[in-house]
């Protein structure tokens, strides 16, 4: 054990006291102030020796101890590592690479993430022979909120729409993973957005324009885009096909009879490489229209969605009872270049006064676009529609974003059904992509219609410059 030796304060005073009371010793020693620093001088020194004697002490006793051999010490830190990974694996992992926070359990078996989108948009029309369709004005195209997720092999998604002044669900259904005949599959219960064509395939997050093609909008059963129903997809290397049965969509009023549409599609790419493929696609669908059904035919915004009035009024038709469509679709895509092409066609049966009677209309659209650089063009192989464009040098991180130049004719042809006129339409624009998430949209379009109905007859003409702002997340 180790003494250490602490001046105690009254014995201290005592030796000073005594060394000031002889005047002899006096004169022979330092003053007492000076003694007094000696004295503490010693007692630092004695304490600085004792640590260092601990130390070596504690030094020695290491030495003597005996040491892991290096096979049991590499064993010990493996131990460890497995320990400290065991830790971290059993963490959740949260992942921004889709612009929102997607939220995942360890064994990545529950995710969740939530999801949304912003449109703005800008429209201005001019050149109309009537004054009534020169209208320029902003609107928010699309607020939409919602959340997607995974338990397992189930998954789901919920999105409300705040659009046309109004709210309404979009996509709310689930979904179940699994294998056919050792391919791929998913069957999907609930609202989901149709499996019909290219552009009609395709979220308008990721069309090329601000609003899908002719045959994209107006060749579809009298449900619209969305129906409540069944789809079973089945994916293989370079294919797909899907068949679905499903009503109404959830914004049915629930006083009457739903639509029923029995549908299919299916694609192929028989070329698909990193940098060129060619995309070959059919899609065909039966539908059993419930008597006094509303919005049977669409007319067509011709000049983009903002403007009401011009559009190409498809006539009426009375007394539908059932409808079946197709269409054909061709894309290809090579190195920064991309083109497409879609037509399709529709005919509704029904009895009006005049007795039976079946009619018809179709449509067709051609696009194509070049990257001036900074992205590439976006294609979704699995299911055969548009992806999310990836931004080499997103503007956000200091970079200059992705170009893109693009330009698109359609037509569509009501002149079958009674009252209904036909149109055309010219587009050419520009996308700028200021990261993986948000772009600007610039469209000019110069239309054409010729209405036999409506408020505005006859052959008229004019352009329509639409600009949006998009984030995606």
């Amino acid at each position: 054990m180790t003494n250490r030796f602490r001046p105690h304060p009254i014995a201290l005073a005592t030796l000073i006291a005594a060394a000031g009371a002889s005047g002899e010793a006096a004169a022979q020693t330092p003053d007492s102030a000076e003694l007094l620093r000696l004295v503490q001088a010693q007692a630092e020194r004695i304490e600085r020796l004792e640590r260092r004697l601990a130390a070596v002490e504690g030094g020695a006793a290491a030495a003597d101890a005996p040491k892991p051999a290096p096979a049991a010490e590499a064993a010990g830190a493996a131990a460890r590592l497995d320990k400290l990974e065991q830790v971290q694996a059993r963490q959740p992992t949260v992942n921004w690479s889709k612009g929102a926070p997607q939220f995942a359990s360890a064994d990545g078996r529950s995710v969740f993430r939530p999801r949304g989108r912003v449109f703005l948009d800008a429209s201005s029309t001019g050149g109309s022979r009537f004054a009534g369709r020169d209208l320029s004005g902003t609107e928010v195209r699309s607020l939409r909120l919602g959340a997607e997720g995974a338990y397992g092999r189930i998954g789901w998604n919920l999105e409300g729409d705040f659009a046309d002044n109004g709210v309404s669900w979009k996509s709310a259904y689930v979904s179940f993973a699994h294998t056919v005949f050792g391919q791929k599959s998913e069957l999907t219960v609930g609202n989901r957005l149709n499996d019909r064509g290219l552009d009609g395939s395709s979220s308008t997050s990721n069309t090329p324009f601000q609003e899908r093609n002719v045959v994209g909008t107006l060749v579809l059963p009298q449900r619209g885009l969305f129906g409540v129903g069944l789809t079973e997809r089945v994916f293989g290397r370079n294919w797909h096909a899907s068949l679905s049965a499903a009503g109404n969509d959830l914004d049915n009023a629930g006083d009457g009879n739903d639509s029923l549409t029995w549908a299919a599609r299916a694609h192929w790419n028989p070329i698909k490489r990193e940098r060129a493929l060619v995309h070959l696609g059919a899609w065909a669908f039966h539908e059993d229209i419930a008597a006094g059904s509303a919005g049977v035919v669409r007319a067509a915004a011709i000049g983009g969605h903002f403007n009401d009035e011009v559009k190409i009024a498809p006539g009426s038709v009375v007394g539908a009872e059932r409808g079946r469509g197709h269409g054909v679709e061709l894309a290809t895509v090579a190195g920064p270049f991309w083109a497409s092409g879609e037509w399709g066609r529709r005919r509704i049966e029904g009895r009006d006064r005049g007795g039976r009677y079946g009619v018809g209309y179709d449509a067709h659209a051609v696009s194509a676009g070049w990257f001036l650089g900074g992205g590439a063009p976006a294609y979704g192989a699995d299911n055969g529609t548009w992806g999310r464009v990836k931004v080499e040098r997103p503007v956000t991180a200091g970079g200059r974003g992705a170009w893109e130049l693009k330009a698109r004719y359609e037509n569509a042809d009501f002149r079958d059904l009674p009252g209904g006129g036909a149109g055309n339409a010219w587009t050419v624009g520009a996308n700028w992509y200021l990261n993986d998430y948000s772009r600007v949209m610039l469209d000019l379009v110069r239309w054409q219609t010729d209405n036999r109905s409506g408020k505005y007859l006859l052959a008229d003409d004019g352009y329509t410059f639409n600009t949006r702002l998009q984030l995606v997340f």
